[in-house]
């Protein structure tokens, strides 16, 4: 099977081992059990239904409103980012295999300025660090579009009426303007998923900005081979981040799918890269 394939696959995998959680059938609640309190290296919204970790960012955000800071998760996140970089958001993320098999969908194809991944630091520090602690808010939770489609969504639409309570899950006075911004933002994120590859990832996810930092620094590198490379932009190609990673093995906003490997120019190396020749150490 093909690498890509077999990645695919992984990610589908990865996204059904997180949310098996059917006990939401009987209790009309999401999961609140140990695992709960366990954040897995990728978005995954809290109140999905069926979920059954939690998500680091909205750990993160819950930290701030509380005004405390998450050395044990800041920890958690620093060792995967200097071990693998951002290896979970190209094998895992269950949001980044939805937006890589929307991307497959013939339609118009578009591609973004790199220069616009740096946005995501922005998010990172207004809508995860500043606001939160500000305004006691978990805003990146309120308006992501992961959480509206894996939670509010389906919430809203079963809207059960919880046994323990006897009252429906969702209030209709609940549903007002933040809830109508939510479905518009997700709206626009799933047109461009079809029409970009990996736009979240790319412009907002403050996860992958993260781990992404790391890329330059971690145990895990991509090397390139100069002599070898004839600047053909196959990797671009492949790349789901619409990266050429000649120009810079360790970007940012590489996932480390591997898909460049098919080109011998490209190679994983284990140590720190050598900046001078693109050989590992």
């Amino acid at each position: 099977m093909d690498l890509q394939n077999i990645r695919l696959l992984t990610q589908g995998c990865s996204a059904i081992l997180m949310n098996m959680y059917l006990g939401f059938l009987k209790t009309r609640q999401v999961y609140q059990g140990e695992l709960k309190s366990a954040c897995i290296p990728v978005l995954n919204c809290h109140s999905c239904p069926s979920a059954f970790f939690s998500c680091p960012i909205g750990t993160i955000q819950h930290f701030m409103t509380i005004h405390k800071l998450p050395y044990l998760l800041a920890g958690y996140i620093s060792a995967i980012g200097i071990s693998v970089g951002a290896l979970a958001c190209g094998w895992m993320c269950p949001f980044g295999w939805l937006q890589d098999m929307l991307y497959k969908i013939k339609s118009v194809k578009f591609r973004l300025p790199e220069k616009l991944s740096s946005f995501r630091y922005l998010v990172l520090l207004l809508l995860v660090i500043l606001l939160p602690w500000v305004t006691q808010e978990t805003w990146f939770s309120k308006v992501c579009p992961m959480g509206t489609i894996q939670a509010a969504m389906p919430w809203v639409l079963w809207n059960p009426v919880i046994p323990v309570y006897g009252e429906p899950a969702v209030s209709v006075q609940t549903l007002g303007l933040l809830f109508i911004i939510k479905i518009l933002i997700a709206v626009l994120f799933i047109g461009l998923f079809v029409m970009v590859k990996r736009p979240f990832c790319r412009l907002v996810c403050p996860l992958g900005a993260i781990f992404g930092f790391f890329n330059k620094y971690s145990l895990l590198q991509m090397d390139v081979d100069t002599k070898k490379c004839k600047d053909c932009q196959k990797c671009r190609d492949i790349c789901p981040v619409d990266i050429n990673i000649s120009d810079d093995p360790g970007n940012s906003t590489c996932v480390r799918c591997f898909g460049c490997l098919k080109c011998d120019s490209v190679k994983v190396r284990l140590g720190k890269r050598n900046p001078s020749t693109g050989t590992g150490s």
